[in-house]
């Protein structure tokens, strides 16, 4: 039998930090299990793509990837390609018909299973035809949960890392294809938590990002008392070191007093909150089912400013839902001004198959008019995050620092920013600036999304 230790695996992880986080752990089994894992497409034997299909277009990225994929096979006799993630997840029959070159497709229940299935691929036989599919055309709803104990390898600069509390949605948003991808929510326990926090600031990491599907939500499923307040007031009680905590994937309805007292205590929760709101005009957020007026959401944004002094707030909006006419178009646009958010995202609507925003044939908003609106409302918010920075020039701002970009030049972020989709600061500094984790940085100039600055001497 062919040994696991004579393979080597190359993994590609597409979409969120959700999915990076199950990557890690598949990685961690891997390893565990004597693969070897490489950064060199050439050297491996297996080319591993973890898939997002949350949205047409991270599906057209998992395509892209597959594609790529089955070209690298074709260079090298023996060599196997697996797919694994929300793809097969979602609708295995139409994976498998899309890609018959692909040797193996994993669902989510497999992340913590990859290291066996492998092995298992490459016993069948050593010839280049695929030797396993799914025993079904359909994969049934995921339950698995990671916990402190599971092996997993940190893909993320060292300097911070992920910490998925949850997994799975119990939301009924029209729009949304996630619950049916994910699962029901299922929360782990808040000392698995910390003791998975503690064993990534014993590694050297001085950021945690706390996420899941909906961090607001956590605990629900449990009936236990367990709550995101909770973990915060444990974390900020039991945990020990410079380091920042942050938050992420925060719903507005359960935004709730306990979660405001929370972030308005905290020293090492950053104040940054990120909340998707998704849109603001009445008629389109019942469309939706977000379960949030307008009234309640404007009070909400009142209250995180008000109890958060110097927060920062992340949101995200779909423009062209059916329905939405040019007046609730105009609504969130005067909305966006108004509130100026910190940082913001904008998606298009696509009608998501099996999810009942797709079935609607009434006031349907044409392609290009939502990718019109779309860009119209990032014209507006470049105009917001322009003055923002504008105004940090000048100012002194604690970075956490991510990478070398060249000799005495870094990228690091600020507390207003999350890793991978906000802002990015480029500054000068001593050679030690890395090992250093966070520094103290003077802003030069400003861009609308990034600012350029230097280190202050100690």
């Amino acid at each position: 039998m062919t040994s696991s230790r004579d393979k080597c695996v190359f993994v590609i992880s597409l979409g969120c930090a959700k999915n990076l986080v199950d990557s890690e752990v598949m990685c961690g089994g891997l390893a565990t299990a004597g693969f070897v894992l490489t950064d060199a497409a050439d050297a491996a034997d297996v080319m591993l793509v973890n898939t997002c299909s949350f949205i047409a277009d991270a599906r057209a990225e998992a395509d892209r990837e597959i594609a790529r994929a089955v070209k690298w096979k074709r260079g090298r006799r023996g060599r196997r390609v697996v797919v694994a993630g929300c793809l097969p997840q979602r609708n295995l029959a139409e994976a498998q018909a899309a890609y018959p070159q692909v040797d193996l497709f994993l669902g989510l229940d497999d992340v913590p299973r990859v290291a066996g299935r492998l092995a298992a691929l490459f016993a069948g036989g050593a010839g280049g035809a695929p030797v396993e599919v799914a025993e079904s055309a359909t994969l049934p709803p995921p339950t698995y949960l990671y916990d402190h104990l599971t092996p997993r390898l940190q893909l993320t600069p060292r300097n911070y890392a992920y910490v998925k509390i949850a997994d799975g949605c119990d939301h009924h948003c029209r729009f949304c294809a996630i619950p049916a991808i994910r699962g029901r929510e299922r929360s782990r326990d808040i000392p698995s938590i910390l003791a998975e926090c503690r064993q990534l600031l014993g590694q050297g990491v001085r950021e945690l990002n706390l996420i899941a599907q909906d961090t607001t939500r956590f605990g629900a499923d449990r009936r236990d008392g367990t709550s995101l307040a909770a973990l915060l007031e444990r974390g900020e009680a039991e945990l020990e070191g410079d380091f920042w905590l942050r938050v992420l994937y925060t719903h507005p309805r359960h935004f709730d007093d306990a979660v405001l007292t929370a972030f308005a205590n905290a020293r090492r929760l950053v104040r940054y909150v990120d909340i998707p709101l998704q849109h603001i005009s009445d008629p389109v957020l019942r469309a939706m089912g977000r379960g949030l007026g307008e009234a309640a959401t404007h009070a909400l944004m009142e209250r995180i400013r008000r109890d958060i002094p110097g927060v920062a707030v992340r949101t995200t909006f779909l423009v062209g839902y059916p329905g939405e006419t040019e007046a609730d178009f105009e609504t969130l646009l005067a909305f966006v001004g108004a509130c100026r958010f910190d940082r913001l995202g904008v998606f298009a609507f696509s009608p998501e198959a099996g999810t009942p925003a797709a079935e609607v044939t009434a006031g349907l908003v044409p392609a290009a008019l939502a990718q019109e609106r779309r860009a119209r409302l990032l014209a507006l918010q470049q105009e917001i995050s322009l003055a923002r920075n504008q105004a940090l020039v000048g100012k002194r701002l604690r970075v956490l620092v991510e990478a070398r970009a060249g000799k005495g030049r870094f990228l690091g972020r600020t507390a207003a920013d999350a890793p991978d989709v906000d802002n990015q600061v480029r500054f000068t500094g001593p050679a030690d600036s890395r090992e250093r984790g966070f520094v103290n940085v003077r802003i030069d100039r400003a861009e609308p999304y990034d600012l350029d600055g230097h280190v202050e001497a100690r």
